[in-house]
């Protein structure tokens, strides 16, 4: 057993003393030995590693319960306790899960007067200390789950930040870790102890050790899946707060009153109605205030494009175009064309209107890209531009739509690791300055999460990223239209008609619409609907799901309507 200086008296020790119980009545298999009978147990946690067994084993670490339990199994299995029957051993376990807990109290405790506290919950412990250590100790141990989950799963990060604020946590510690998983998870970096601690020591100055206390946090929770039942309590909790914090500035305020001559009942009632109504517009705009800006949307409809034209009849009839703020996914395999639809709607936005648009053109070069949209607009045969065999027509053409060609604003960036904030830097500049209009990113799969990101680490990030392209598209306003290639991820995929589940989930979860691109011709080139593609809107969340046809006139570079060929 360790000496009492290193584990705390209490029952943090009791619960060690059982442990360490087994683990003498097992015959003390060395720690190697238990490491590699754990790694042969499918059903224990991988966090019960070698070093993570003798931190236990030697009071250095407290065991969550997962770990207790595995640990506790495999001794007891291993080591033959013969003394023991199976009901002594539910016992011992139960007692050791009660000696966990009891521990885990015991230890909040102890760090409660060695993490500081914020000012405001230092007031509430002032004015009733019982209450308030109760309420304090409470607040602390959701904040402590929340970080744990954050610590352990960026999709925890994710969920998280859609409900909780920096403001909403009562701990100045907490807060600050806060803050710093936070930037970790925005700059697409490591999310782990040693990222978080390096972070947070080059920006705060704390009187305890940021790395011991970080991993203390790793074992309050053992599922990150938990993370939004622990942050909509820390939300609630936090705005408790604020309403019990606006009562008692009211009833400062009227006991003053007879004292200044400045306040009156009046004046009351519209600082408490001022500030609570803020407090609910924050939680849950009421339905008045969007009311007349629908109905001033439907009527400036009146039957016309709502959104920014794709330059298809049928597609712009049944979906309003692509409507602002809206994420739009085009997927289809290699060969279908996604590239030169991503064109036509460039070239439908700033060619025919003209309107600002913005193309990520990442899978071809400027060069090559202004070639198709000459291709397309003159009408002139993309390999005899590409061969010099152009004739004196095709010449004529080209001058005739090179001032407009020229004057349309498409904006164009065709950088290799291209990054998500790069991204949105140019989208927020070019909205400011140039009433941006319609942004194209083609394609998805070539576009980064951060700049030091490795190939190996792009499937991870695309759920990340599509997040932030959605989160891009409703901040700004704009709709974002991402292409994808199917072949990436289903192998299964060549020469059917694509489906849905073709695509990554975390595609189809943000996306409002998705669109996949089909043509029979690609794979069948004696198919009778040679000549044809099909635009299946597999997913429509503001509108209908439907299928229409388009002529593609790959000599020319584009898509046209029907009755356009």
């Amino acid at each position: 057993m360790p000496s009492e200086t290193e584990v705390p008296p209490g029952p943090h020790r009791k619960m060690l003393a059982a442990l360490h119980e087994v683990y003498v009545a097992a015959g003390r298999p060395g720690l190697r030995q238990i490491s590699i009978g754990l790694k042969d147990d499918d059903s224990i946690p991988a966090t019960l590693n070698y070093q993570a067994v003798g931190k236990i084993l030697n009071g250095k670490q407290l065991p969550s319960p997962r770990q207790l339990m595995s640990l506790t199994l495999w001794l007891h299995n291993e080591g033959n306790i013969d003394s023991k029957t199976e009901s002594d051993y539910k016992e011992l376990i139960t007692q050791l899960m009660n000696f966990r807990e009891a521990a885990h109290r015991h230890q909040l405790g102890i760090e409660r007067s060695e993490v500081p506290l914020a000012p405001a919950e230092t007031r509430r412990r002032n004015q009733d200390p019982k209450n308030a250590q109760s309420t304090a100790k409470v607040e602390n141990a959701n904040e402590r789950k929340v970080l744990s989950c954050m610590l352990q799963s960026k999709d925890a990060i994710a969920d998280v930040v859609e409900i909780l604020r920096a403001s909403d946590f009562s701990n100045d510690l907490h807060k600050e870790i806060y803050n710093v998983l936070l930037e970790l998870y925005a700059e697409g970096r490591e999310v782990s102890i040693e990222e978080t601690v390096k972070k947070l020591n080059s920006h705060y100055t704390f009187d305890i050790d940021s790395g011991q206390y970080l991993s203390t946090l790793l074992l309050e929770v053992a599922n990150p899946g938990e993370a939004s039942h622990h942050a909509e309590i820390i939300s609630d909790s936090a705005l408790g707060n604020r309403i019990g914090a606006l009562g008692r500035k009211v009833a400062e305020m009227a006991e003053s009153m007879e004292t200044r001559s400045d306040l009156n009942s009046q004046h009351l009632l519209n600082t408490l109605e001022g500030e609570l109504f803020a407090m609910v517009r924050e939680h849950s705009a009421p339905i008045a205030d969007s009311l007349e800006e629908t109905l001033d949307e439907v009527e400036a409809a009146g039957g016309s494009i709502v959104g920014v034209p794709s330059g298809f009849r049928d597609f712009d009839a049944l979906n309003s175009g692509f409507r602002p703020g809206e994420l739009v996914i085009v997927a289809g395999a290699s060969g279908m064309g996604k590239s030169t639809l991503g064109l036509d709607f460039v070239r439908r936005c700033s060619v025919d209107q003209p309107r600002s648009s913005f193309l990520v053109s990442l899978q071809m070069s400027r060069v090559e890209t202004n070639m198709r949209i000459l291709s397309a607009e003159a009408r002139v045969a993309i390999h005899y531009m590409r061969s010099g065999t152009m004739r004196d027509e095709d010449w004529t053409r080209l001058a005739r739509v090179m001032p407009s060609v020229a004057a349309a604003p498409i904006y164009m960036v065709e950088e290799p690791g291209y990054t998500i904030n790069q991204l949105r830097a140019s989208c927020s500049r070019l909205e400011a300055f140039h009433d941006l209009k319609l942004v194209v990113i083609d394609s998805l799969d070539l576009l980064y999460l951060d700049a030091s990101e490795s190939a190996g680490d792009h499937d991870r990030s695309l759920a990340i990223m599509v997040r932030e392209l959605r989160k891009m598209a409703k901040e700004l306003n704009l709709p974002v239209i991402a292409l994808y290639p199917l072949g990436r991820i289903s192998t299964g995929y060549r020469g059917r008609r694509p489906e849905l589940h073709d695509i990554p989930d975390c595609l189809e979860n943000f996306a409002d619409v998705v669109i996949l691109l089909h043509r029979e011709d690609a794979y069948e080139r004696d198919s009778p609907r040679a000549g044809e593609a099909d635009f299946i809107v597999a997913k429509n969340r503001n509108g209908p799901t439907f299928v229409t046809t388009a002529a593609f006139q790959g000599h020319y570079a584009r898509f046209v309507d029907m009755d356009k060929t």
